[in-house]
């Protein structure tokens, strides 16, 4: 499985594989990745997870997203790093993705 966490460097997928991307997270500050996306190219694999860093102290860790390849073209994932209580978003990343057949 290999992991995204750069915007900075295209996604590419062969069609109906699935990718990964993944975002440092403090849940306990009220903050959390909400994400965009085209549903007719890519879908969610597997449900949102997060997994604790040990290492780090303060309930830092990471979020972890897999989506599916559903359909051949490019999308963009948009995830915003906010509190679902407000309306500006504190952190703004775009993935690009490009799914090959």
């Amino acid at each position: 499985m290999k992991v995204h966490p750069d915007p900075d460097f295209p996604i590419e997928v062969t069609i109906g594989k699935t990718f990964t991307i993944l975002f440092e997270s403090i849940p306990s500050s009220g903050y959390t990745w909400l994400i965009e996306y085209d549903s007719k190219i890519i879908d969610f694999h597997k449900p949102k997870r997060f997994v604790f860093d040990p290492s780090k102290i303060g309930g830092i860790g990471q979020e972890i997203f897999e989506f599916n390849a559903k359909q051949l073209g490019e999308t963009k994932i948009k995830a915003k790093y906010q509190r679902v209580w407000e309306k500006v978003p504190l952190e703004i990343k775009i993935f690009r993705i490009r799914i090959l057949q």
